[in-house]
């Protein structure tokens, strides 16, 4: 019997574990749907899924072991399907999770802005060279603050943006911003938490806000003055 032929009966003889795993992984996606971790549906369930793969994989091999305790034809098959589902999860644990964390603590400091001592925001181009916009009236910040604070969690799909400015607004804490305008959404502005060094731009999130959207239409696409 050749090697191929082998490795296919093994995995036909894993059945139980392939079982078990896809069952926890789906109990664990409608779990992490339901406490909701991340703002993006997809992302939830993801989470939740990759949290159900390792211990689905061990209950499996559990259930394997009892109803097939003569045969070790599948352990070869087990072990290499055990290493995947403990590199997967350690990936989404040790990556996956502290960025989602990262963009919904960066989405509750919007929420939270007006309560920071705000002293200037300054508006660049997209590339962040061109300096466009000054502001330190604390009329102006305070409408940047209040109206940002609507923002929720946004998961961009193929966008096409007619504006774009780099924003940073310096306060008790300094906060990076991308803000767009996308014709898919007139009523709103889409933002992009970023962290500027240099030539590269890393983002951490991306947000909607309709509140915002007066506020940039006055200041941004019809004053473009330092205030």
């Amino acid at each position: 019997m050749k090697h191929g032929q082998i490795n296919a009966m093994d995995l036909r003889g894993t059945w139980r574990i392939i079982v078990i795993v896809i069952v926890c992984q789906f109990v664990g996606g409608a779990v992490c749907l339901a406490l909701s971790l991340h703002h993006f549906w997809f992302m939830n369930f993801w989470l939740g899924a990759v949290a159900g793969t390792l211990p689905g994989f061990i209950i499996g091999v559990v259930w394997q072991i009892k109803s097939a305790p003569t045969s070790r034809a599948w352990i070869g098959v087990a072990c290499l399907m055990g290493l995947l589902a403990v590199i997967i999860t350690g990936m989404a644990f040790g990556f996956a999770l502290p960025r989602m964390q990262r963009e919904m603590a960066n989405l509750k400091a919007l929420n939270q802005l007006q309560d920071e001592q705000l002293k200037q925001i300054t508006v660049f181009d997209r590339s962040g060279k061109n300096r466009m916009a000054h502001f330190k009236d604390p009329q102006i910040l305070t409408g940047f603050a209040t109206g940002i604070a609507d923002a929720v969690g946004h998961a961009p799909n193929h966008p096409r943006y007619t504006a774009s400015w780099y924003t940073v607004v310096d306060g008790t804490t300094r906060h990076e911003f991308e803000l767009h305008l996308n014709p898919r959404f007139p009523q709103s502005v889409i933002g992009y938490f970023v962290k500027k060094s240099g030539n590269s731009t890393s983002y951490q999130g991306s947000f909607e806000s309709k509140g915002l959207r007066p506020w940039v239409e006055k200041h941004l696409l019809q004053d473009n003055t330092d205030s």
